[in-house]
């Protein structure tokens, strides 16, 4: 996500980004600007940064600059984006998705897979946070102008429960919840074969796949380095060919019950990065998956939903629990 500048308000993500104001700070300072702004607008190419400074639409601390200047701790740079002359569709303008709970303080919805949570890299609009703005801002009247912040976040291919809050003290009161791993969670995933034991405990630790092609890949490891990871599940049925499990996660490390998963055996259905061949998910990298691809993962996507939360409701006194049933897609694999 852009950076925060300090003291500017939450930005308004129903409508398009025109100006933005960057902090230099540690890791950037000391970068000539255009890789600095290449760094933080992930989006856009070298090419493109140079473009929008020979446009005369970027300065540092209210000067116009060479690409080729170094940046300072504690300097300021603007940029004004121009805005696209070829209208880009909002691709998750259409995008429904169910209510699971609703009060003056916060939203659940159910997440269909396939919509990102939250902007990041290339993806700039059409996310889940991007549809809870245009819903509750309204900058031009204060007392009306709600902002929704995510309260935690689920990959993108991952569907389920996804809690925001939209009244500051709220969110920052449950966002400490999920910091001090007081919030319960619960997912359901559907799996190739079924675990040796109905129940168990997966308790190793994570750390980057060296010998993986894609770097964002990780793996089990007994090294002293590793991050500890610990994942509780249950089966709830089985077939010939696939297993639904419940999944306890009691750690919350990036991709942990797939790699868990995958580590006994069970891997993801669709899970094209954990799954028995990593090319899958360069080849959706690359936009080379051939319908022979999509036949061989079943599905299109990993087959993981988030299905409940718990906490404790801080302006309501009370425990919550969010529920979201299992989607058709995973039901049908494990009927």
């Amino acid at each position: 996500m852009l950076p925060k500048y300090p003291g500017d308000g939450p930005r308004d993500l129903s409508k398009p980004l025109e100006r933005l104001r960057i902090l230099v700070d540690a890791k950037l300072d000391g970068q000539r600007l255009d890789l600095a702004l290449t760094a933080v607008l992930s989006w856009r190419s070298r090419a493109s940064v140079h473009r929008l400074i020979a446009a005369h639409h970027v300065t540092v601390d209210g000067r116009e600059v060479a690409p080729s200047r170094r940046v300072r701790t504690g300097e300021t740079i603007e940029v004004e984006v121009p805005p696209n002359p070829v209208a880009n569709p909002d691709p998750g303008q259409g995008v429904e998705f169910p209510i699971l709970y609703e009060d003056r303080w916060m939203i659940a919805v159910d997440k269909p897979p396939g919509l990102a949570v939250h902007p990041s890299g290339r993806r700039l609009d059409g996310t889940l946070i991007h549809a809870l703005h245009r819903r509750f801002r309204n900058p031009g009247d204060p007392t009306r102008d709600v902002v929704p912040r995510l309260l935690h976040r689920i990959d993108v291919e991952t569907s389920g429960v996804v809690a925001v809050g939209l009244d500051e003290q709220f969110h920052h009161l449950v966002a400490r919840q999920f910091e001090d791993r007081l919030v319960q969670k619960s997912y359901l995933a559907v799996v190739h074969g079924a675990p040796a034991e109905p129940e168990g405990t997966i308790e190793l630790a994570l750390a980057p796949d060296k010998r993986s092609a894609v770097r964002l890949k990780l793996t089990t490891t007994t090294s002293p380095d590793g991050l500890p990871a610990v994942t509780r599940y249950r089966v709830v049925r089985t077939n010939a060919d696939y297993a639904l499990v419940a999944v306890f996660p009691k750690t919350g490390r990036t991709h942990q019950i797939r790699v868990h998963l995958a580590a006994i055996g069970c891997p993801l259905v669709g899970d094209k990065l954990y799954g028995r061949d990593e090319r899958f998910f360069l080849h959706q990298l690359e936009g080379t998956l051939t319908e022979e691809h999509r036949q061989q993962l079943v599905l299109d996507r990993h087959a993981l939903h988030s299905h409940t939360l718990r906490f404790d409701h801080p302006m309501l006194g009370r425990e919550l629990l969010l529920e979201a049933p299992l989607p058709a897609d995973m039901a049908a694999l494990v009927p």
